[in-house]
């Protein structure tokens, strides 16, 4: 919203020429966090304080390797993407701009989604809530100094998201170390042992793919969008957002029943993990029923791309 409506239709279209692979990154991140978290929560569910504490140690170690090759491969890469993606000409900069910024902060925002899902594992789902709140006011006030302000244009809308999600580390590390002593290992635990990298490894891994498949189809969808140029970019990107934000819920609701079933299956409670699934599946049903588009749903569709997007946008 800010960058459409202080920066105008070529700065939005900027964004969303790279809004494909920013979701293919980041959804990697975010699969490969709470893969780890599956298996903390699996620990945790059987009640193995040694196990959990290793879990701690291996997951750390694996998510700074992979984003360490994430950010690498992006470094090299993002550019020619860029370019074969068809990107026009006129935002091709500042598309650059912007994600290669996102993708030297991918480490910032896997370390938050880690400390998140590790606090979510055994029990916590309300302080990764508030230190979002936080991070979420944050950026937007950080959008606003650093584009309007500043004018540090599309690259400043990175730059606020990195040092918000920052600060949400930052925040999610002091509270596990003054208020969890739990997800704290001792010297003695990093000795991590083979079979638990191992499924470590592929938990997370399968998790970051599930997580990015659907992304990375989209960046091949990209191409055929960016041929279209930038006002059906921006147009595109403005509506993509939106559904985005309404989707947050089953993606939520997805996450916390990974959770569950983890915590039920650690501990052996088989029918808690169906009780659960069911009680998923019903309010998956009901999201599905409140959302589908009737006309009440379209106005307030309607209302929000008109906040949201440039008026030359708006019209795409």
């Amino acid at each position: 919203m800010i960058v459409g409506n202080v920066l105008g239709d070529t700065a939005l279209a900027a964004i969303g020429s790279c809004g494909s692979i920013y979701e293919l990154l980041v959804g990697f991140g975010i699969g490969i966090g709470n893969g780890l978290a599956i298996v903390a929560a699996r620990s945790y569910g059987a009640q193995d304080e040694d196990l959990l504490k290793r879990t701690v140690v291996g997951s750390v170690v694996i998510g700074l390797i992979a984003s360490l090759v994430i950010t690498t491969a992006g470094f090299f890469g993002l550019h020619a993407l860029l370019q074969l993606l068809d990107t026009p000409a006129e935002i091709l900069e500042d598309a650059y701009s912007y994600i290669i910024v996102i993708d030297l902060g991918v480490v910032v925002m896997f370390m938050y989604n880690l400390c998140a899902g590790l606090l979510r594992a055994i029990g916590n789902s309300v302080m990764p809530l508030v230190f979002l709140l936080i991070s979420s006011v944050l950026n937007v006030g950080l959008d606003l100094w650093f584009i309007a302000g500043l004018g540090m244009g599309v690259q400043g809308a990175a730059v606020a998201t990195v040092i918000a999600q920052g600060i949400s580390v930052v925040l999610c590390v002091l509270y596990v170390l003054r208020r969890v002593p739990l997800l704290l290992p001792a010297r003695r635990h990093w000795a991590v042992g083979q079979h638990l990298y191992w499924e470590l490894f592929s938990q997370s891994i399968s998790m970051g793919l599930m997580s990015s498949i659907v992304s990375a189809g989209s960046v091949v969808l990209q191409y055929g969008i960016n041929g279209l140029g930038t006002l059906t970019i921006a147009g595109h990107t403005a509506a993509r957002k939106l559904f985005a934000f309404t989707d947050m819920p089953l993606i939520s609701m997805a996450n916390a029943g990974s959770t569950f079933v983890s915590q039920n299956r650690g501990a052996n409670q088989p029918d808690r993990v169906r009780r659960g699934m069911r009680h998923c599946g019903h309010a998956t049903v009901y999201r599905h029923r409140t959302t589908t588009d009737r006309s009440g749903n379209r106005r307030t569709y309607i209302s929000a791309l008109k906040i949201a997007t440039p008026r030359h946008a708006y019209s795409v």
